[in-house]
C-alpha cells in the first residue's frame, strides 16, 4: 500500500470512527524548508498524529494547535506561510533550516467529509485521476483527467481568496522489466518512496514475484516488448529493465525506448551494455534515442547485492528527476 493510500486510509477509519480530524497540508515550499509540496499531518479528537509537515518545534506547535481547533464545532480553513528562520519579515517557525513553507489547515468533520474521502481512497486504489479542491468555503472532489501541463500540488493565491488543488494520481511511477532479485528489492525501496510500482515479466509462478507486495501491481507478458503499450502515463513513469538476459533485455527496451518516459535505464556491465547498444542500432533504434539511456542504471557507489543496487538505482532517479 503506498504512503499516500495509507495517509487517506488511515484519515478515513477516523472518520468512520465518528472523529473530527485536523487536517494540515504543504501547499508550496520554497528550497531549504523542511516541509516539502505535499506533506500531509492529521491529528485526530483522540490525540492520534499521521504523517509529517516538516517536523521539529513547527510541527510540535501546531499540533499542540490541532488539538484545540479540534474541541470547537468548526473551523474555517486557513493558509499559513512560515518562515524558517529568526530575522527578517514574515512569521516564524521556530526553526532554522531557511526558506519558507505555507500550510493549509481543514479539520475534517465526520458528516460532510467522509463520503469526499471515501472517493479519494477509490480514486487512489483504482489509479484514477481526481482533483482535489479546498478553500475557505470547504473541500471538494471531481473526477478529472490528469493534466501533465500543471503541477501535481498548486496553491491558486488572488488577492484575498485562495485554492488549494491537488491531482491524486500518483505522480511517482515506475515500471520495473523484471521480476528477480534485484527487481523485488527495488520495488520494496521505490515503495518506500512512494512511487507506484509496476513490474513485468514472461515467467510465471517465480518466487520473487509471488514475494513482491510492494508493487501495485505485477503484469505476466509473453514478450517483453510488449511492456511499453501496457505502462499507463508513460510521461509520468521511469523504467528499469532488469531481465535475466541481455536478449530479454533488448526486446524489453525496443518496447519502450521511444516512449516519454523520464528515465529509462538497463542494469548490467559495461560490456554487456556495449552489447546491447550494437543490437539495438542494428535494429534500427537511433543515437539519440539511445542517448536517452541510463546505462548502466545506478549511481557507482560499488553495489553489489540486490539491495544495494536497488539503492543505487533509486538514488540516480532521484537525483535526475524534475524537481
Amino acid at each position: 500500500m503506498s504512503l499516500i493510500r495509507k495517509f487517506w486510509t488511515k484519515l478515513l477509519q477516523k472518520l468512520s470512527e465518528n472523529q473530527k480530524v485536523f487536517l494540515a497540508l504543504v501547499a508550496h515550499h520554497t528550497k531549504g524548508s523542511p516541509g516539502t509540496t505535499g506533506a500531509k499531518l492529521w491529528v485526530s479528537e483522540t490525540g492520534e498524529t499521521y504523517g509529517t509537515i516538516g517536523g521539529g518545534i513547527m510541527e510540535h506547535k501546531l499540533i499542540d494547535r490541532a488539538k484545540e481547533i479540534l474541541t470547537r464545532e468548526d473551523f474555517k480553513p486557513e493558509i499559513q506561510t512560515l518562515y524558517h528562520r529568526t530575522s527578517g519579515s514574515g512569521e516564524k517557525s521556530g526553526m532554522i533550516c531557511s526558506g519558507s513553507q505555507t500550510n493549509l489547515y481543514y479539520l475534517c468533520q465526520p458528516s460532510r467529509d467522509r463520503e469526499i474521502i471515501e472517493k479519494v481512497v477509490s480514486l487512489i486504489d483504482r489509479d484514477i485521476s481526481g482533483s482535489l479542491s479546498i478553500d475557505s468555503s470547504g473541500m471538494s472532489l471531481a473526477e478529472k483527467a490528469v493534466n501533465l501541463t500543471q503541477p501535481a500540488i498548486q496553491l491558486i493565491q488572488k488577492s484575498e481568496s485562495w485554492t488549494y488543488e491537488e491531482q491524486l494520481l500518483n505522480h511517482q511511477r515506475i515500471a520495473i522489466i523484471g521480476g528477480g532479485h534485484c527487481s523485488l528489492a527495488l520495488s520494496r525501496v521505490m515503495s518506500q518512496l512512494d512511487y507506484d510500482v509496476l513490474v513485468f515479466d514472461t515467467r510465471h509462478e517465480v518466487s520473487t514475484l509471488t514475494q513482491n507486495t510492494y508493487a501495485r501491481s505485477v503484469k505476466i507478458v509473453e514478450d517483453y516488448q510488449e511492456v511499453g503499450a501496457a505502462i499507463p502515463f508513460p510521461q509520468l513513469t521511469c523504467v528499469v529493465v532488469m531481465t535475466t538476459d541481455f536478449t530479454s533485455d533488448i526486446r524489453a527496451l525496443l518496447g519502450v525506448v521511444s516512449l516519454p518516459c523520464p528515465f529509462i535505464g538497463v542494469i548490467g556491465s559495461h560490456a554487456k551494455i556495449a552489447t546491447i547498444f550494437e543490437q539495438l542500432r542494428q535494429a534500427g533504434v537511433s543515437t539519440s534515442l539511445l542517448s536517452r539511456l541510463y546505462a548502466p542504471v545506478g549511481l557507482p557507489i560499488g553495489s553489489h547485492t540486490p539491495e544495494e543496487i536497488a539503492i543505487s538505482i533509486a538514488a540516480q532517479i532521484l537525483q535526475e528527476r524534475k524537481l
